[in-house]
């Protein structure tokens, strides 16, 4: 249920003398429905929930329907326990996609321990473009991998199945420092190659296949299986909309065979976040930097395992290309986002980001910052649910060659 509280004079912006505003209690009012006045004052122990059609479209996904529920709960005392959050969704898409998705960051009473998790089934959909940063300026025939596909183009459409099983359980070793281990699951099975010719004369070699018989993988089934060892540290004020401090995290995972693994393995990984407020007396006028980098470290990892944009906890990197459109055995991401509120009363917000991408290739020698694939874009916000700033977002973003509409729930970081 949304728990409710009685209205304190903090709740008023002072220069305004306007009282906050979200969608929940706009919807209400329309209804007529009675009940306290709404304000942004977390009670301990009261689940916030904000559930919200799933009504949009997404390169990746083409139209989609579905329902979302983002739940927020504050375990402990609110001076010493972070806010913890649940984002369940299940959505069918024109692409005769199915996804089911629950990803989460439970914390403890007082931090004492922080339990993130990202749990996925999926029946996908979704093209592939070969390993590095090539092709921004056209989807005319070429060469990927110093393989023949002069009777194919840059587009490679695929349909698979996938598993993603994440979770972590980190105990605060210092104050917004903590340190653990995790199990990390990732099962691509039932793969088609649509574009995949081995049996015509005019033969059509698909880079997830060219991949996997080079590396020793079976090209309709693969998993990489294993354990991460993490230390994160994390002071932002807010997990789901931060208006500051800084999250960081270090993770190094060991995929063996004897987990049920394809192959072994091992691959570092990095991500660091900052939230700067611009302004003391206007709370959501936020400068955030993003980075992000995943490399593999010995042994090979499977094609569709491979670092790639859109494939993080929440599925927002490189805004303005498609998920999946770039993909390297390293790859780094940065981006940057302007959050500025448009109406006095915190309903509607805005954004403008920016953001470039840069991936390896070995079989064509492409290193990392060889190459960089930018995009960039503008947003706007609705305010869902002002106890926890849980926002409806709708994004447009452009890259080279490429263009977007990003529907969410919560901030893109």
């Amino acid at each position: 249920m949304q728990g409710y509280a009685q209205k304190l004079p903090s709740s008023v912006d002072q220069e305004t003398n306007v009282n906050p505003v979200d969608l929940i209690g706009v919807i209400s009012e329309m209804f007529n429905k009675k009940g306290p006045a709404r304000n942004d004052i977390i009670i301990p122990g009261v689940r916030n929930l904000s559930l919200l059609p799933i009504v949009g479209y997404g390169p990746a996904n083409g139209f989609v329907i579905g329902t979302a529920i983002s739940a927020t709960n504050l375990l402990g005392n609110q001076k010493n326990t972070q806010l913890s959050s649940a984002l369940l969704s299940i959505s069918l898409t024109t692409k005769k996609q199915v996804l089911l998705c629950a990803r989460s960051d439970i914390y403890l009473p007082g931090n004492s321990w922080y339990i993130p998790g990202d749990v996925r089934l999926l029946f996908f959909a979704q093209p592939t473009y070969g390993l590095g940063i090539y092709g921004l300026n056209s989807t005319l025939n070429f060469n990927i991998d110093g393989t023949d596909l002069s009777n194919s183009v840059l587009e490679q459409p695929m349909r698979f199945n996938y598993i993603r099983f994440y979770e972590t359980a980190l105990k605060e070793i210092f104050p917004h420092w903590y340190a653990g281990l995790g199990i990390n699951i990732d099962d691509h099975f039932e793969i088609q190659d649509q574009l995949l010719k081995l049996d015509t004369p005019n033969q059509v070699i698909t880079a997830n296949y060219f991949y996997s018989t080079k590396y020793g993988f079976n090209p309709l089934h693969y998993s990489t299986n294993g354990l991460l060892f993490r230390v994160i540290q994390d002071s932002r004020d807010n997990p789901i909309n931060s208006y500051k401090g800084i999250y960081a995290s270090l993770g190094f995972r060991v995929n063996e065979k004897i987990f049920g693994g394809s192959q072994n393995s091992t691959m570092l990984y990095a991500e660091w976040r900052n939230y700067i407020p611009l302004q003391k007396n206007k709370p959501g006028l936020v400068l955030a930097f993003w980075t992000w980098g995943q490399f593999v470290t010995s042994g090979n990892v499977p094609y569709l395992a491979l670092p790639s944009i859109g494939w993080d906890t929440y599925g927002r990197s490189g805004r303005g290309y498609v998920q999946g459109r770039f993909r390297g055995t390293n790859m780094v991401y940065g981006e940057s986002e302007f959050r500025m509120p448009i109406s006095r009363n915190g309903l509607f917000g805005a954004v403008a980001f920016i953001n470039a991408t840069t991936a390896s290739n070995p079989n064509t020698g492409q290193t990392l910052f060889n190459s960089l694939a930018p995009g960039y874009g503008l947003g706007f916000r609705i305010k869902m649910n002002m106890k926890d700033r849980t926002n409806i977002c709708i994004d447009y973003g452009r890259g080279l060659g490429s263009h977007g509409i990003y529907f969410n729930i919560q901030e893109t970081f």
